[in-house]
């Protein structure tokens, strides 16, 4: 099976079975696949899942034919073409034709998909590939030209306003960077980027935290130089301004209440040295992740169990001095690394506020007085940021919002919105409360 047969089949079961594609890929990547090929076949779908909405428009205009009418797999052959076609420069554009062609199977689907990707083609050398006419709807241009829904288009505009949802979107599809965190208990900052600079990698700022280092490329970890050997793990430096803002001291006891995939808690098990990490998630076939994790960064400070974040332990009230509450929430910080998050429907967010507040209702509970909660989120929605924490102080009032800094950033009111488009990270949202006196 070729690599474009290949592509074409995990489409397939992305649009028709729903399968997430980081997982079809994963599965397939251990196929007899060179290198390169693995590395073509990534770009590839990746770029045709994160860009359809685009490619589709391409298709629609430039045939004269409703979507609805064009078969689905003979939808995705043309996708494929057109990523070729339009972002991967290292495809003649001659090559894309005609192996995308080859993907037809009757003379009629050829004949079809052959004449769109030419004249593709031709508008393409043009300047001239079709958009829809900003001044006429600017949110349905910018859904259009980025490629994101028009529901993601107008709630970012609410937010940010037009300008800054341009420079948002056009951050989401361009940002590629591997953030690593460093293990403290085994190296620092500066002797883990001289050890990869020595490797061949390239390191550049961030965020200034002692915690992270960022390398400006997409990377597989495990090619990385200290992998094996447990010096880092893989991790957006806006987790680390979290982990900064929990402010673990050395021996605290901490518990992560949403723990899986493990980054927060391995922050926190280093942080507090010869302190207790206790890692609960509500998934126990994740709880893997979170073991494996530690044991390759060598971390024996962290116990994992299953837990229901929405129904906490009460022989563990008042027990720990610092929580950590990474809510599940609806992920619109994160659509630069997770394409499939970008085609769900708005219906999927509704219920997350109240969901949001539950858990960190119910996580207040295991902190001891004047210990500190850090309530995050990878959204940059307000209704499951900001609103949330308002609520919950609002009916809790032994909480109070404390102020944190981290290089060069400040919270306002104890809270704080990183933007991909202004802090070159994930979008994330962080609170940081103080448990100020006893329960009554």
């Amino acid at each position: 099976m070729t690599v474009r047969e290949l592509t074409l089949s995990l489409l397939t079961d992305y649009e028709l079975n729903g399968k997430y594609v980081n997982l079809s890929l994963s599965s397939h990547l251990r196929d007899m696949l060179s290198g390169e090929d693995r590395r073509f076949l990534t770009v590839l779908l990746y770029t045709v899942v994160e860009r359809k909405i685009t490619y589709d428009y391409y298709v629609g205009a430039i045939s004269g034919r409703s979507l609805e009418k064009i078969d689905p797999t003979t939808l995705n052959i043309l996708r494929i073409g057109l990523c070729q076609i339009v972002h991967i420069d290292s495809v003649p554009d001659h090559a894309a034709v005609n192996e995308t062609v080859a993907l037809a199977r009757n003379p009629g689907e050829k004949s079809f998909v052959n004449g769109v990707l030419r004249q593709a083609v031709r508008l393409k050398n043009e300047d001239k590939l079709p958009l829809p006419a900003r001044e006429k709807k600017a949110s349905r241009f910018l859904s259009v030209k980025y490629s994101f829904p028009l529901w993601v288009v107008k709630h970012f505009i609410s937010i940010l306003g037009e300008e800054d949802t341009e420079r948002l979107l056009d951050r989401f599809n361009t940002a590629r960077y591997t953030d690593l965190t460093v293990n403290l208990t085994k190296t620092d900052k500066a002797t883990l980027e001289s050890l990869l600079r020595e490797g061949g990698f390239e390191t550049v700022k961030s965020i200034d935290t002692p915690l992270s280092v960022r390398i400006p490329a997409s990377v597989d970890p495990r090619r990385l130089p200290g992998f094996s050997d447990g010096l880092f793990f893989v991790q957006d430096v806006a987790c680390a301004v979290s982990a900064e803002a929990l402010e673990v001291r050395e021996g605290d006891r901490v518990v992560d209440v949403c723990a899986c995939p493990g980054g927060k808690s391995f922050a926190a098990a280093i942080l507090s040295h010869n302190g207790e990490v206790t890692s609960f998630d509500i998934h126990d076939s994740k709880l893997p992740l979170i073991k494996e994790g530690a044991h390759r960064l060598g971390l024996t400070n962290i116990s994992v169990s299953e837990c229901d974040a929405t129904k906490p332990r009460e022989e563990l009230f008042r027990s720990f001095d610092r929580v950590i509450c990474d809510v599940p929430c609806s992920g619109l910080g994160v659509l630069a690394k997770k394409p499939d998050i970008r085609h769900k429907d708005n219906q999927s967010m509704q219920n997350l506020p109240d969901l949001q507040y539950d858990i960190l209702s119910a996580s207040s509970k295991y902190l001891k007085d004047n210990g500190i909660l850090v309530y995050s989120t990878c959204t940059i929605n307000p209704e499951e940021n900001e609103r949330v924490i308002e609520r919950f102080l609002a009916s809790h009032n032994d909480f109070s919002a404390v102020d944190f800094t981290v290089g060069q950033i400040e919270s306002k009111g104890g809270m704080l919105t990183l933007l991909p488009h202004v802090h070159h990270c994930d979008g994330f949202f962080i609170a940081k409360l103080r448990k100020v006196k006893n329960d009554k």
